[in-house]
């Protein structure tokens, strides 16, 4: 479906517990892009929220590119996505979190990165990280573009920032949405989309104020989300290895979280993350951070070794690109 012979782009977004104020500053958002061929599919998965209700149903009588829809009761993020996904009638797709700004230029500047790069049908971007009230607190760190780097540094860390995904409706059509896996559900699908013969790429514009939330940092869940992680890479490995999976998203439900296990790793979790603040500012202290959360759990000891195997591939990479240029 095009309008004005422009690419229709279908942003989804599920809507849950999230402050009135982010939730308006992520709607206008999206209702103020450069690019205005859109439809906003709005999932509110909690519909006893009549305050996050009213604002959702305000914007859609004022903007028709708005499509709301209320679910009945909670279902969950996953469900919610899906549905949003099976409304979709645009060629190319938009994930947006209801606790997140997209950049005015956002959608124009990455469907023409797609629109130019014909053999891309997946591709994220870069954030600059906020706080609640929308201080900045620091950029991410350089993504890798090239596939082949992709797929190398994806069975070590997920680098993909949800809300900038953009991706052709094709990536979805082929793998059926998200799979219920709680906290790597979007892992999941981004290493299924590469099993499925698709090519994604990033770009290092920065295109998202990506919000920290204080609850976020230590969520109750961090030490199942690693779990489960590790869980999709191995069912991962096993579809290039063997053409199928040996286990099944019904197994994850089978692992089992130690609460004192929980507890440190979120502890540690939260050190790590509060280091990223003191980068350049103050080194001696960030180092300390991160060699306390070091010390303090063995889950992130795992963490922390797939990150270092992480930049090492980036750096090699850079290195041999480099070299190869220079030649």
């Amino acid at each position: 479906m095009k309008i004005n012979k422009q690419p229709l782009v279908s942003v989804i977004m599920s809507v849950y517990n999230e402050k009135e104020s982010w939730l308006i500053e992520s709607i206008d958002s999206i209702l103020k892009q450069s690019y205005r061929s859109l439809e906003f599919i709005i999932i509110l998965d909690n519909p006893g929220n009549k305050k996050l209700d009213n604002i959702i149903e305000n914007y859609s009588s004022k903007d028709a590119r708005i499509r709301y829809f209320k679910n009945e009761k909670n279902i969950g993020l996953v469900k919610s996505l899906n549905k949003a996904l099976s409304y979709v009638e645009g060629d190319f797709i938009a994930r947006m979190d209801a606790d997140d700004i997209s950049l005015p230029s956002r959608i124009k500047k990455q469907l023409s990165y797609l629109q130019s790069h014909p053999d891309i049908d997946f591709m994220g971007a870069r954030c600059i990280n906020i706080d609640e009230e929308g201080n900045e607190l620091y950029k991410d760190a350089i993504l890798p573009e090239d596939m082949k780097l992709i797929k190398s540094c994806l069975v070590n860390v997920d680098f993909f920032n949800h809300p900038t995904w953009f991706f052709k409706k094709e990536c979805t059509d082929k793998i059926k949405g998200y799979r219920e896996i709680t906290c790597a559900e979007d892992y999941d699908f981004l290493l299924r989309l590469i099993t499925s013969g698709f090519e994604l790429a990033n770009t290092n514009e920065i295109l998202v104020r990506y919000r920290i939330r204080k609850s976020g940092i230590s969520k109750s869940n961090s030490l199942q989300q690693l779990l489960y992680s590790k869980q999709v890479v191995k069912m991962y490995k096993d579809r290039v290895k063997y053409g199928h999976e040996n286990e099944s998203v019904e197994d994850l439900k089978n692992i089992k979280i130690d609460p004192k296990q929980e507890s440190k790793y979120s502890l540690a979790l939260e050190g790590l993350t509060k280091s990223k603040l003191y980068k350049k500012k103050n080194e001696a202290y960030r180092i300390y951070l991160i060699v306390k959360s070091y010390m303090h759990s063995k889950y992130l000891r795992i963490l922390l070794k797939d990150i270092t195997f992480h930049k090492v591939k980036k750096l090699i990479h850079k290195k041999t690109f480099n070299q190869e240029a220079f030649h």
